[in-house]
């Protein structure tokens, strides 16, 4: 027996639909850290200054000596005091030479 099966068409399925939303945005933030190092050098310098004052003195002294001095003179003998009436001759006067110098030497008269 033969059987003719009765052939389905299927049946009209209507095509599914899909709905396209529009892309949901999700934002996931990470962090992380890191250090810079910023240097900012400075510098003092001290400057000692020093000043020196010389003071200068001059100190004085005065002392005093006294001198002495004393002179010995030979006087020699003293001559006799000259016959009155005898001329002296004045002081600071050229006195003539004595002796065969003077003129008036004559040692042959008696």
């Amino acid at each position: 027996m033969h059987h003719h099966h009765k052939h389905c068409k299927p049946t009209a399925v209507s095509p599914v639909e899909t709905v396209v939303y529009p892309t949901k945005h999700c934002v996931k933030n990470t962090h992380s850290v890191n250090e810079v190092n910023h240097v900012h050098p400075a510098h003092t310098t001290v400057v000692n200054h020093h000043l020196q004052k010389n003071k200068h003195y001059f100190p004085h002294t005065t002392s005093f000596a006294n001198t002495y001095d004393a002179v010995n003179i030979n006087m020699g003998p003293v001559p006799p005091a000259p016959p009155l009436g005898t001329v002296v001759p004045a002081p600071g006067a050229p006195v003539p030479p004595a002796g065969p110098m003077n003129p008036a030497f004559n040692p042959y008269a008696r």
